[in-house]
């Protein structure tokens, strides 16, 4: 289940398919240790389709973050549903990287 990509310089817009869990969390990260390590320093994770995230996959997500951020880059989560939105508000993580909600 392979994200969609799309790249722009150093800049790559992905686009996840389905749950962020102990189950999927493997691929996401393998996905999105290939983007960076290929030079990506600004990474946009399209929520759309996703419904829920365990704490697995936020702790991929907060990786992903972290290795952005030790290479001047930055992880956006976009089009996040209400309640991921929420999540991410009362983690606090939205005050570590880009949460923007689905219109």
């Amino acid at each position: 289940m392979p994200m969609s990509q799309d790249s722009i310089v150093d800049a790559s817009a992905t686009v996840w398919p389905g749950e962020l869990n102990e189950v999927t969390v493997p691929l996401l990260r393998q996905e999105l240790n290939a983007l960076v390590a290929g030079g990506c320093r600004d990474l946009v994770v399209d929520l759309n389709r996703v419904k829920s995230i365990d704490a697995v996959g936020i702790g991929v997500l907060c990786a992903a973050h972290n290795t952005l951020k030790r290479e001047q880059g930055a992880l956006s989560l976009v089009n996040t549903s209400p309640e991921l939105y929420a999540l991410f508000h009362r983690t606090g993580l939205s005050r570590q990287f880009a949460v923007i909600p689905a219109k």
